[in-house]
């Protein structure tokens, strides 16, 4: 067994799994809840060398640490119907709302043909809507991605996995959950761990781009080394050299004012994403 893979475990009263992370698991309690817990449990009988354990503990203690500002971000959000709603503690970790349509991605992979392009551009909007409601209460995203957003039962767009940055209203960070976003979603800055409206804002873009294409932006790009195409994305979004048909695309101009810093809160996305929905509409 390799002392770096990581198996399922299962705290008291999970029934099965229904997502794993980079570092959590998030199974169902009953058919209305999930519990987020760390991919490790808090006790391990193991004959791992001491470094390896090192390594071990220090995922456990970091998924302890995301969970406890996302529970901490969570409250501070309170019940807004684009955020899932937190329900609880349990003792391994937290008791989250349960929506059974799943990630959005994950829809699209099995539903992509029968999803019309309203629709996208409709959770579009209450993806940006969302975004728009917690900068609003100073919370930023580290990792605005597709694999974020949740459907409830009215297919209707829920914003998950709150392991981001609380500002104070000066500007310091208050809680920082340490989630990090990808080359794929990241505005071209010199601190990549630096977040505010217009880097979430240009992760939305990359978000929005994948829900109306159907894939990733450059999906061109076949280099074997996998640090030198991170690099070649870095320097197209650098030169706004943007992937097409942003300009044939319905919602393309919203991508692009993301992409290029036009928007300086997401309110405006949603407002030009909503004039799209109603030229579309019969």
């Amino acid at each position: 067994m390799n002392p770096y893979d990581f198996h399922p475990w299962y705290p008291q009263g999970i029934r099965s799994f229904v997502a794993a992370g980079a570092n959590h698991y998030v199974a169902t309690i009953d058919e209305t809840t999930v519990l987020k817990f760390p991919i490790m449990p808090h006790e391990e009988q193991t004959e791992h060398s001491a470094e390896v354990q090192r390594f071990r503990s220090s995922v456990r203690a970091a998924a302890v640490r995301g969970l406890e500002v996302e529970e901490q971000i969570l409250r501070i959000l309170g019940k807004y119907h684009r955020i899932i709603q937190l329900k609880g503690r349990h003792k391994d970790g937290l008791l989250l709302e349960y929506l059974p349509n799943g990630y959005v991605e994950r829809y699209l992979r099995t539903n992509a043909h029968y999803t019309t392009i309203v629709q996208r551009l409709r959770w579009g909007q209450q993806a940006a809507e969302g975004l728009a409601y917690i900068h609003m209460k100073n919370v930023f995203r580290c990792d605005v991605s597709i694999g974020n957003l949740l459907l409830d039962s009215d297919l209707s767009i829920k914003l998950c996995d709150f392991q981001g940055i609380l500002l104070h209203p000066s500007g310091h960070v208050v809680l920082d959950g340490g989630a990090a976003e990808s080359v794929m979603s990241s505005m071209p800055r010199p601190n990549r761990n630096y977040q505010d409206r217009k880097t979430n804002i240009f992760a939305f873009g990359t978000v929005l781009y994948i829900i109306l294409t159907d894939e990733l932006p450059f999906p061109e790009l076949s280099i074997d080394d996998e640090d030198e195409i991170e690099r070649e994305i870095e320097r197209r979004f650098a030169r706004q050299d943007f992937p097409p048909p942003l300009e044939q695309l319905p919602g393309g101009d919203v991508i692009r004012n993301c992409w290029t810093g036009v928007y300086g809160n997401a309110s405006r996305a949603m407002v030009d994403l909503q004039r799209w929905i109603d030229l579309l509409l019969p």
